[in-house]
């Protein structure tokens, strides 16, 4: 096997409680996490000598999570992995989707498997804690979990999720380290917090909860989610309040059954 192309699902948090700082300066939270099918494509090659990312750059290399994840693939692993990866991003980022933690995993899986290092899960969730707290949902093959601790405790949730979720996603970008220190100075629930950043998302967000009974912020946002029990529901919301009116994008996603999924 010389290539391998991965599908890197993004995640909605159906719910999300933060709690205690911890001593390593991160925070304890618990959350239920639903994977849903907006996704990037990775498009891992085996070559003789380099590492290469190619496709699309969100970031330096110094921050990207792929090149932090193949990094740490080759040091737990103890040797190289030439390969070059392709990224096509259609998950918005620092949004609240998991975007560059589900990429980071995705790239996880597909080095364990093209070069057949054989890590099981859980070398392979340790690896994934390294680099970032979102990424071992990714890596657990739920695709509704509960998360817990810094984002290692993770458990299967058998609840029941919408059938389609309509995500409201302004185009402000919003920091994950803002918002959390402003939780710290001012303790209140993130959907206030994001209000506060992004006022522009305040409109869309009492529209939403005024049409679906599961409502909420995803992660540290600024994406607004809202359940429906069909297509036809989800895109009548969308209809009704105006593409063109909302400053950001509207996605219609599904629930899925794992966030990572190997195409070949």
């Amino acid at each position: 096997m010389n290539k391998i192309i991965l599908r890197a699902y993004a995640k909605i948090n159906l719910s999300l409680e933060i709690l205690e700082k911890r001593s390593d300066g991160y925070h304890n939270l618990h959350s239920i996490v639903q994977a849903v099918d907006l996704f990037d494509t990775l498009t891992i090659t085996k070559t003789k000598r380099d590492f290469i990312l190619t496709g699309s750059k969100i970031c330096d290399d110094k921050n990207n999570l792929i090149v932090k994840a193949h990094e740490a693939m080759e040091k737990f692993v103890g040797k190289k992995m030439a390969c070059a990866i392709h990224l096509t991003k259609a998950i918005p980022i620092a949004a609240g989707l998991g975007g560059g933690s589900s990429d980071a995993a995705a790239t996880i899986i597909g080095l364990n498997k093209l070069f057949d290092v054989k890590l099981n899960k859980k070398d392979l969730m340790k690896i994934a804690l390294t680099i970032g707290s979102d990424v071992p949902y990714f890596v657990s093959g739920y695709g509704r979990a509960r998360v817990g601790g810094r984002g290692e405790m993770i458990k299967r949730d058998l609840g029941k999720s919408a059938k389609f979720y309509v995500l409201a996603r302004s185009h402000k970008r919003i920091s994950t380290k803002a918002v959390f220190d402003l939780y710290d100075k001012e303790k209140k629930p993130f959907i206030d917090l994001v209000l506060k950043l992004c006022t522009k998302t305040k409109e869309i967000y009492q529209y939403l909860s005024s049409q679906s009974k599961e409502c909420g912020l995803s992660g540290s946002g600024p994406t607004i989610f809202a359940g429906f029990s069909s297509y036809a529901k989800a895109k009548k919301v969308i209809e009704q309040y105006g593409v063109v009116r909302f400053d950001g994008d509207f996605f219609i996603a599904r629930p899925v059954r794992k966030p990572i999924s190997l195409k070949n």
